[in-house]
Formats: structure tokens, C-alpha cells, sequence
């Protein structure tokens, strides 16, 4: 089997990880990855990750060119395209509509709350992005915009955007933004979460066994 085979087969399979894990509904959604030959491999539109084939999937170029495929790209590609001309560092990105997710955006919430060690290790800081219609380039811009210097994104009265250097590291990332969005409504009910001081953020960042733990997931599914 190809590389770009595996990788179509791998999209299929965190595809239905998302549905299974209700991180996503219907038609909702996008996934993609990068290919060693610098090509993008993306959810077509309309279809639901729970039943995407890897015959579905259609490749593109960086440009937005179509290079295989029977169905238009998903909606999403234009801002997916620009992540990936913006950071090489990038292979694999997840949208979604988590609930819990979905109702911190819908309430226009943020998530950027430093009180859960595993998040301030395993995703960083989480933006939140103003509502901007979807579907339109001032859309896409500012989901770039955002994604610059983070590696998930909280987008009001939308859904969640996490990235990876492979796409069980964007999956893991997507979904353990929406069980941190269950903790932080827990909290709230309880008084509210504490926040970490700057000292211990920085510690965390720095941690050699988190190190190692980021390092087994980007080499281990890549």
C-alpha cells in the first residue's frame, strides 16, 4: 500500500473516531493531512465523517488545484490550505462540533483557562475567534490568523479547529479539548476553576516526560 493510500485509510479511520466520540454530527466538520509530496488529502463536501471512503477523498494542491477526486473539496479548504503554507510544522488538522465545545462558543466563552496541566502540556493556549460566516474568505483569513502560533482554536457560535504534526496527535488534541470543556463547566458549577500560576505554566511547557509523551505520538502515528 502507498503512502498516500495509508494516509486516505488513516483519514477514514479518525474520521469515525469523531463520530464515534460524538466530537461531530451529520455532514459536519473537516479533516485533512499533508503528504510527503507537499499535497493535501481532504474530506469531500457533504459527506459525514462516519462514512467517508478513501475513494472519496479528494487530493489538492497547495494552490487549491483538484488533482484526484469525483466530489468537491470541502468548504473548509481554502483556510486548511493556508495553515499548511503558514506552518510546516503542520501535517494533520481536525474541525469539529463537540457539544461542550459548541456550547463555550455558542455562549461566546473562551476555553484559554490555565488550570488543567494535560491541556497547558498537550495543546497550549486556545484562542478564541470572533464569529465570522463560514464558508467566506474573511472566514478563512481569520481562522489562519489565529492558528499562527496555537495549535487549537475555539471559533464563537462555530466549533473547535485543533492541529497536529499527524492526525492521531490532531485527533488527540480535539478530543481532549472537548473533555476539558467538561471539567471547566464542572468547575464553574463548583466555584470556578483555579488558574496556575505563569511560574508553574512555564514548568509544564518544559517538562522532559511530556516531552518524550509529544515526541511517542508524533513519531509513533506518523
Amino acid at each position: 500500500m502507498s503512502e498516500e493510500d495509508k494516509l486516505r485509510e488513516e483519514l477514514c479511520r479518525i474520521g469515525r473516531r469523531l463520530y464515534e466520540r460524538h466530537l461531530t454530527s451529520g455532514a459536519g466538520g473537516s479533516i485533512s493531512a499533508r503528504t510527503s509530496k507537499n499535497e493535501v488529502l481532504i474530506k469531500p463536501s457533504g459527506f459525514s465523517l462516519a462514512d467517508m471512503q478513501p475513494e472519496n477523498i479528494i487530493k489538492l494542491s497547495l494552490k487549491g488545484e483538484v488533482l484526484s477526486g469525483r466530489y468537491p473539496p470541502s468548504t473548509d479548504a481554502p483556510w486548511h490550505l493556508m495553515i499548511y503554507e503558514m506552518r510546516t510544522d503542520i501535517n494533520a488538522i481536525v474541525h469539529a462540533h463537540p457539544p461542550i465545545c459548541g456550547g463555550f462558543a455558542c455562549a461566546g466563552v473562551s476555553l484559554d483557562i490555565p488550570t488543567f496541566t494535560e491541556v497547558i502540556i498537550q495543546i497550549g493556549r486556545i484562542p478564541f475567534m470572533e464569529y465570522a460566516t463560514p464558508t467566506t474568505m474573511d472566514y478563512a483569513i481569520k481562522v489562519a490568523e489565529h492558528l499562527k502560533n496555537a495549535n487549537a482554536l475555539l471559533m464563537k457560535n462555530h466549533g473547535i479547529i485543533t492541529l497536529g504534526s499527524n492526525l492521531e496527535q490532531a485527533f488527540q488534541r480535539a478530543e481532549l479539548l472537548e473533555d476539558f470543556a467538561k471539567m471547566i463547566l464542572i468547575a464553574k458549577i463548583l466555584g470556578g476553576p483555579i488558574l496556575l500560576p505563569q511560574e508553574e505554566i512555564n514548568k509544564l511547557r518544559t517538562l522532559e516526560s511530556e516531552k518524550w509523551r509529544i515526541k511517542v505520538v508524533e513519531e509513533l502515528y506518523r
